[in-house]
């Protein structure tokens, strides 16, 4: 019967704002209007602005600017992002409201992801709202495109190259006619590879470029709309991926990967839109509705030269997944939420070994929530939970695993300290069912599966301050969670690894960010986060080290206008104090600290009264220092860019 009732529930992920304005208040990026909150937590926000100047042909390269975010590539030559030690299983990556993880691994490559379409994106730290949906303890990272429905019409084309035969040429163009408004852009990119710094060397990677680094891919991206009136529209979108590259094999291990990716094909299409049920916005409906087709294959070579085939792995997923939201204004100082978010998916694959046999995995994950919310004079008091529940009704060639469900809670309170300082603190409550691929795959025999590894669940708090001041904002968090059954990889003889469930794990720390404009012409952006996460050992003291958890992750932005048409951009990233398991050994080890300094110079042209373009030369790894992100895998050396973007007003 609960379950009955809980399902019955409409919901909320993203919340619309109410026009009527009685009371104001503002937390960072939260704005509250008559009770209408878009997010109960520290949001941090990158604009187009500064997706543009990050001159970033994927969303990988946006990491930099987001506050306690690693970068990391892995083994299988995935791109990906760490929130605060966390990984990205437990962070829901959204594009207009759709998971773009893959549910099978609930992992997609980063850098196969393009920008050109991008209009801002909004980082949520720390446990989210329970209508977003279980499996993000970490975060949520929400990606918007552009909306043709707007008015603000775009052209626009992008032409880049650098070395190793690096080209990116991309284009976006959009219009709004009455009450229609259209997108379309697409976007190309090809790289021999990338050089190593002239201090690495190893008799496993000859040469300065690192062997199997080439990549090649190509994006295309249509959004439709229709204005229904002033509070209600309906979008299609319809997106496409397609790409090849190789995977650079880790140094210095035992049983590397010899990986090439010839196939990596992903389509998605989503039907979104919000309906207000009447003109004073008091009660509305947001919804989306997706279906995507993955497909992979994977070439296993035997060694380093890429002539024989060991093993190919081919993949196929196919995900529908929806979410319904509801809100109620109650009165003009309380608001009602409830999120009902689900997917269904199904994931074939087979390898060459096996004769080319079908294993077919499904995996459901459905999520009911309520949340209320209410101004109490300079208060705002937020609460909320929700029921969530796994299922894998087939499981491949492995014996069948039973359905489980969990529950998720969250708590805020925000308080207007004056109209310049806010503060908040939060509790949180969320469980992260692990997927398929965790508890049942080989990876081509790299792991060892285990069928009974059990949920992870973590409870969170946090407190915040947010000052707004003449020169911009700064934002100070300490957070705090413990993790009870987290997932971490285990390191065992001959290079293998298996996933196993650490009884209890504690992080916490402290973030120190903002955004200045000092002058007219100089902006300061910053961001400084201390982290300190440990399990806890046969002892009972929190003291087993674990992986790819950086104590120190910190970043500077700083840009100059000497003149209207030049633009200078210094970018500064430090990582200290990490480990990982380095060659296979069964002892982790602390990776080097890396300091990078990348700059960019600009330059603006205006002609013909309604076209401008910029020039610009970016050089990134300055100082062609040598650096992991994880162990084996040697990051990029000193990088060239040069690029010309071509836009019509």
């Amino acid at each position: 019967m609960i379950r009955i009732l809980f399902f019955l529930l409409f919901g909320s992920l993203i919340i619309a704002q109410n026009k009527d304005s009685v009371k104001t208040y503002y937390f960072d990026e939260i704005v509250i209007k008559s009770g209408m909150v878009i997010e109960p937590k520290t949001v941090t926000e990158i604009k187009l602005e500064s997706i543009r100047k990050s001159d970033a042909a994927s969303i990988l390269e946006l990491g930099k600017y987001i506050p306690s975010i690693k970068m990391q590539t892995n083994s299988r030559g995935e791109s990906l992002f760490f929130i605060r030690g966390a990984g990205e299983r437990q962070v829901s990556l959204l594009f207009d409201g759709v998971q773009l993880n893959i549910p099978w691994d609930n992992r997609i490559d980063l850098s196969l992801v393009p920008t050109e379409a991008l209009s801002e994106i909004y980082i949520t730290r720390g446990i989210p709202s329970v209508i977003y949906g279980t499996n993000n303890i970490a975060g949520v990272i929400n990606i918007e495109s552009q909306n043709p429905l707007s008015g603000n019409s775009e052209k626009r084309i992008n032409l880049q190259a650098g070395g190793n035969n690096y080209q990116r040429l991309s284009g976006i163009y959009s219009d709004k006619i009455d009450n229609f408004g259209y997108l379309v852009s697409v976007s190309y990119k090809k790289s021999d590879g990338y050089s190593l710094p002239e201090s690495f060397f190893s008799i496993e990677n000859p040469g300065t470029r690192r062997l199997n680094s080439q990549s090649n891919s190509f994006s295309s991206f249509g959004r439709v709309g229709y204005k229904l009136n002033d509070n209600s529209d309906i979008n299609f979108s319809l997106s496409y991926i397609t790409a090849e590259k190789g995977v650079p094999s880790e140094i210095g291990v035992s049983k590397p990967r010899y990986w090439k990716y010839p196939e990596w094909k992903k389509l998605t299409s989503n039907l979104f839109g919000n309906y207000n049920f009447n003109n004073a916005s008091a009660s509305s409906i947001i919804y989306s509705l997706s279906v995507s087709s993955f497909n992979m294959e994977i070439d296993q070579y035997k060694d380093k030269s890429f002539s024989k085939i060991d093993d190919i792995e081919k993949n196929n997923d196919r995900i529908i997944s929806g979410r319904v939201i509801y809100k109620q204004s109650l009165s003009t100082s309380s608001l009602l939420k409830a999120s009902f978010n689900g997917f269904t998916t199904e994931h074939k694959e087979n390898f060459l070994s096996s004769g080319y046999t079908d294993f077919v995995y499904t995996q459901n994950l459905l999520s009911a929530g309520l949340e209320f919310e209410q101004i109490i004079n300079d208060f705002i008091l937020i609460g909320g939970g929700s029921y969530d529940y796994y299922s894998t009704p087939k499981t491949g060639d492995k014996p069948s695993d039973k359905s489980v469900d969990d529950y998720s809670l969250n708590l805020s309170a925000i308080y207007n300290i004056n109209s310049k300082l806010n503060s908040s603190i939060s509790i949180g409550r969320k469980t992260r069912f692990p997927t398929l691929r965790e508890k049942f795959s080989g990876a081509l025999g790299k792991f060892v599966p285990n069928p009974a590894l059990k949920a992870e669940s973590a409870v969170s708090s946090e407190l915040s301050f947010d000052y707004k001041h003449q020169y911009g904002k700064t934002g100070l968090n300490f957070f705090l969670t413990y993790m009870d059954n987290g997932i971490v990889r285990e390191s065992l003889s001959g290079g293998m690894f298996k996933r196993i469930n650490k009884d209890k794990i504690r992080t916490y720390g402290a973030e120190l960010f903002g955004d200045h404009q000092l002058t007219s012409r100089i902006n300061f952006g910053y961001s400084f986060s201390v982290l300190n996460s440990y399990a806890k050992n046969a002892a009972g003291e929190y003291a087993d080290t674990l992986e790819y958890k950086p104590q120190f992750i910190s970043a500077i932005n700083l840009s100059y206008k000497p003149i209207n048409q030049l633009e200078l951009l210094l970018e500064v990233n430090y990582t200290g104090n990490e480990f990982g398991f380095q060659g296979g050994n069964a002892a982790i080890q602390k990776l080097p600290d890396f300091f990078i300094l990348n700059t960019r110079i600009a330059y603006y042209f205006n002609f013909a009264s309604k076209y401008n373009m910029e020039l610009f030369f970016r050089v990134n790894n300055i100082f062609d220092k040598l650096y992991y992100t994880q162990w084996g895998l040697p990051d990029a050396g000193r990088e060239f860019r040069i690029g010309l973007s071509l836009n019509a007003n």
